[in-house]
């Protein structure tokens, strides 16, 4: 019953979450998650890559705009129709798949890059899942995973919102880095690489983004612990 109501979430969901992205909190949120995540993405022109989770497309398109080949995988068909119409005015082919991360329909050994981008938070099981990443990778090949931080500024936020409205995070599973090392080396990952971002509460939508990118800018230097957006990148022996 849980995860049936977190799929309806997920399926009323894919037409604001795309509207919020084009906000000016969204569009600095995104820019600044996507440059962390970036910074871990050790992929050329022409790799291929898993884009785990891919909603409505966001990173699926990014990355095949560094000339990336993406498969984009996700459980929710609203979020995949809403990909695949993006990637249509795009001009770009992305096959999208329906699909549990825990049971991936994909052969072992076939991506250069799996990414699992605010996914694990609404898995049944992190583990399976990373366990099935770690199979469709080659050896020696790279998986990025991001995850909002459970100590994080804005997850405590959110954490306490869903007590009192319904929202998307209701249900979700919220991870410590700590917590999400583990499971990556439990499962033989190694040579990880972290990058944080989001060092904010969204106490600003319009005016104030602007204030908020400079704080920003200096509280990744002054208090990187506080980043509610974390991102890790690790290789499959």
């Amino acid at each position: 019953m849980k995860r049936d109501r977190e799929r309806a979430d997920f399926d009323s969901t894919a037409a604001a979450y795309d509207a919020w992205c084009e906000t000016p909190l969204g569009r600095l949120v995104d820019r600044l998650e996507k440059e962390a995540v970036f910074a871990l993405v050790e992929a050329r022109p022409g790799d291929l890559a898993l884009d785990l989770s891919c909603g409505t497309g966001n990173y699926a398109l990014a990355l095949a705009a560094q000339g990336i080949r993406v498969v984009g995988l996700d459980r929710s068909e609203p979020m995949l129709r809403t990909a695949q119409a993006k990637a249509r005015r795009a001009g770009v082919a992305i096959p999208l798949i329906r699909a549990d991360g825990r049971a991936l329909p994909l052969r072992a050994s076939t991506f250069d890059v799996v990414a699992v981008i605010l996914g694990l938070e609404f898995t049944a099981d992190a583990g399976q899942t990373l366990e099935e990443a770690r199979r469709v990778l080659k050896p020696g090949a790279r998986l990025v995973v991001a995850i909002l931080d459970r100590a994080g500024l804005w997850t405590s936020w959110r954490r306490l919102k869903r007590r009192l409205v319904g929202s998307i995070w209701r249900d979700a599973a919220f991870f410590t880095a700590d917590e999400l090392r583990g499971l990556l080396e439990t499962r033989g990952f190694a040579d990880l690489r972290w990058r944080g971002a989001v060092h904010f509460l969204p106490l600003c939508r319009t005016r104030g983004v602007a204030w908020l990118a400079r704080w920003e800018t200096l509280a990744a230097r002054w208090a990187p612990g506080r980043a509610t957006f974390l991102a890790v990148a690790a290789r499959r022996p």
